[in-house]
């Protein structure tokens, strides 16, 4: 267990609206909004470097999950310090302008920093949440704000989809080449944000001894939520919803946590209900999306295209990649957007931007940080017997949110999105704590 502090509720509390606020800012993707989050991280670092003041035998936890997240952003500064000075010449107008600039490991060193601090950022957030997770009390509000908030959040989706007249939150119009949905610019990420919240308030619902009103109530959150994951149409996270009741089920039966026949029908019925709420409010959109399925239209297309020249970006830069954040500038010399006059700023697989980005090297050490996260879970999972019945619903529900979020990151580029990026973080932080006690 952890050593509690007196600054340790301020950060608690700076997190859980740092949640909320980075997902009703457009997910966090736009310079004012990823400033002010960068800003936050810069008092929660004060608060951070507070506690062993406040209290000199208190340790930092979590180390082994920092320390491939810490050298992650060391490869980011590394590869946008210049080394070597510039071509020096009385004629530079001979000179090729790449050679005119000190050198950097990066393509775009200005778009590398800016992703530097935006990890540094979201590594401070992360290393905030081991700490100040290990309470009890802290776990169970932050599933009931989560249920609160994805419930609230599903809500206004879905009214805001009925009412769309080309407006996000009714005020401000994008471009023609966004598909919003909710607080986000794309309906694919803010289906991922479902995806990181639903099954967490549905394993308590499941797994926790409340009374049958209290678990209606948790019951309708899920449900609204789940309609409004289908209700972007996004495909995949409709897919990936599915794969995430399943491997739930799965995971309760494995633990013997199901007592009964109806423990394993709930989860399937609830999303039906969720479906037919969904086809009710869109039917007719939801079966013409659903029913490009298998075929070679728009979005797949430009996909197959997008992955195939960014691996070529990786096969010329395999060793450090581009440049974290370098993607944008490099892309347009590899292959084109599908929207005319806005350039393409992720590769829509962030498995595939991570190679074109930070080469091998970036792989090795997000492959050691998957390595330290599954380890550190695992070890949770074989004190699953012994923990009460809400951090059995945390463990298993974070297992299948982060499962969920890893798969649609094949497809799309949700870990790019701040505000969900900084959701997995946080789940992650919860299911790895000491929650025995």
């Amino acid at each position: 267990m952890g050593t509690k502090t007196p600054i340790d509720g301020v950060i608690f509390w700076d997190l859980m609206a740092a949640i909320v606020l980075s997902v009703l800012a457009f997910g966090t993707v736009e310079p004012w909004s990823l400033a002010i989050f960068q800003f936050n991280t810069i008092f929660l670092a004060g608060l951070l470097a507070l506690r062993p003041v406040i209290d000199p035998g208190i340790r930092l936890t979590g180390l082994r999950l920092l320390l491939p997240f810490a050298a992650f952003f060391l490869l980011a500064l590394i590869q946008f310090v210049p080394f070597g000075a510039p071509v020096q010449t009385a004629s530079p107008e001979t000179v090729p302008i790449a050679e005119l600039a000190s050198r950097t490991l990066s393509l775009d060193p200005y778009a590398t920093r800016e992703a530097a601090f935006k990890i540094l950022a979201l590594l401070v957030c992360f290393c905030a949440a081991l700490q100040v997770m290990h309470l009890p009390e802290r776990r169970r509000l932050a599933i009931v704000i989560f249920s609160i908030f994805g419930f609230a959040v599903s809500l206004f989706a879905i009214v805001q989809r009925l009412t769309y007249a080309g407006k996000m939150y009714w005020i401000r119009t994008i471009t023609p080449y966004a598909a919003p949905f909710g607080p986000y610019g794309n309906y694919n990420h803010f289906a991922g944000l479902i995806e990181l919240l639903l099954p967490i308030p549905l394993a308590w619902a499941l797994l926790v001894r409340i009374d049958g009103e209290k678990r209606s109530l948790w019951f309708i959150s899920v449900i609204v939520m789940a309609a409004a994951a289908i209700l972007t149409l996004s495909r995949s996270g409709t897919l990936i919803l599915t794969i995430q009741i399943a491997l739930l089920v799965l995971l309760l039966h494995r633990t013997g946590s199901i007592g009964s026949i109806r423990k394993v029908l709930l989860p399937a019925l609830l999303i039906i209900g969720a479906g037919l709420l969904a086809f009710w409010i869109g039917g007719d959109t939801l079966m013409t999306r659903f029913g490009m399925l298998g075929r070679q239209e728009h979005s797949v297309a430009t996909r197959i295209e997008y992955w195939s020249s960014s691996w070529r970006i990786f096969t010329d830069h395999p060793v450090t990649g581009i440049g974290i954040g370098a993607f944008p500038a490099i892309y347009p010399s590899y292959g084109a957007s599908s929207a005319k006059y806005e350039r393409l700023e992720q590769a829509h697989n962030d498995y595939l931007q991570l190679l074109t980005d930070a080469g091998l090297i970036g792989a090795l050490i997000a492959l050691w940080f998957l390595f330290e996260a599954a380890r550190t879970v695992r070890t949770n999972w074989r004190a699953f017997d012994s923990m009460r019945s809400r951090d059995r619903a945390w463990l298993i529900g974070g297992i299948v949110s982060l499962t969920g979020i890893l798969l649609h990151s094949a497809v799309d580029f949700n870990l790019q999105i701040a505000a969900n990026a900084f959701t997995a973080l946080f789940i992650l932080s919860v299911i790895s704590v000491e929650s025995r006690k």
